[in-house]
């Protein structure tokens, strides 16, 4: 979890301290922010503690105004105190003399923001976002294909990683390979990034690891991408009817989030290298609007009703 201490580190917001130096190790548990307006007045029924509390002009000045009424001091002192993680100033606003009495009373740190409360927001919301998303770790091979990020899967030993290589030799791009770390942010768009362990490393069966970044330049690496397709690589089964239309629409989940998904068996002679980008690019045209099955199914469908 995120400290106040290091919140003050992160230069696009850039927060100052003016009080309550004694708390910047509390740490933030989600990335829900509030704006205090109604609890200064007294109304805490839906008042969110664990959130970072943000002071706008308007709540600035209602307690310049307001700085001689105990119902106020009262209701600021709930407001700034444990377990409050931090409280933030916008606008540039200068804290009330009864603010920064309160946060150096109750240690809860008080920081001062240059920026408009609308932004600080949008900063502050995409910053703890990812601090605080859901994360899974996927075993498989993340690549960027036509700026499309492609998550391949498959069992052990089925070809992942040597149809990843195929792929980065032509000139596409590794996220990470065997593990990746996959979060979920605003609810619906999955990003994989490489994991600490061995970054832009692969296993080649017969060649051992080997370092992607040196072999082939910085070029060929990137450190997350948003995941738009997975591909799965199975064995050829003589009992399975795959699919030879592409009418299917698969779908997987992670994270509770439904992406595309096609399957490619694999048998000797067959250029997964080749079919990955092909499905990549059919993955592409169908987002423009364009899906080839359908098209053909309309047509065949048109000529029938001739006969």
């Amino acid at each position: 979890m995120t400290t106040v201490a290091e919140l003050l580190q992160v230069s696009d917001l850039s927060l100052s301290l003016a009080a309550g130096g004694g708390g910047l190790q509390r740490r933030l548990s989600t990335a829900e922010l509030n704006r205090p307006a109604l609890e200064l007045t007294g109304f805490f029924d839906a008042f969110q503690a664990e959130r970072v509390q943000i002071f706008g002009a308007g709540e600035i000045t209602y307690m310049e105004n307001h700085q001689g009424r105990p119902v106020m001091l009262d209701s600021l002192a709930r407001v700034v105190d444990d377990p409050v993680p931090c409280v933030i100033v916008s606008n540039g606003c200068a804290p009330p003399k009864c603010l920064l009495l309160q946060a150096e009373e109750s240690n809860t740190p008080l920081l001062v923001c240059p920026h408009s409360t609308t932004r600080l927001y949008k900063r502050l919301w995409e910053h703890l976002d990812v601090e605080f998303a859901p994360e899974t770790t996927v075993h498989g091979v993340l690549l960027d294909i036509h700026d499309t990020g492609v998550l391949l899967l498959g069992d052990s030993a089925v070809g992942k990683s040597e149809c990843a290589l195929e792929l980065i030799r032509r000139g596409f791009r590794l996220v990470a390979d065997d593990m990746v770390q996959v979060k979920c942010l605003g609810d619906s768009e999955l990003v994989g990034r490489v994991t600490d362990m061995l970054p832009y490393h692969m296993e080649a069966r017969g060649l051992g690891i080997i370092d992607i970044r040196r072999l082939y330049g910085v070029t060929a690496i990137r450190q997350s991408k948003q995941i738009d397709l997975a591909i799965s690589l199975v064995d050829w089964d003589l009992e399975t009817n795959y699919d030879r239309t592409g009418l299917e629409n698969e779908t997987l989940e992670i994270l509770d989030v439904e992406i595309p998904h096609v399957s490619i068996p694999l048998r000797p002679g067959r250029n997964v290298g080749t079919l990955v980008e092909v499905a990549t690019m059919n993955h592409l045209l169908k987002s423009l609007g364009t899906n080839t099955a359908e098209l053909v199914q309309q047509k065949l469908l048109e000529e029938l009703r001739k006969d």
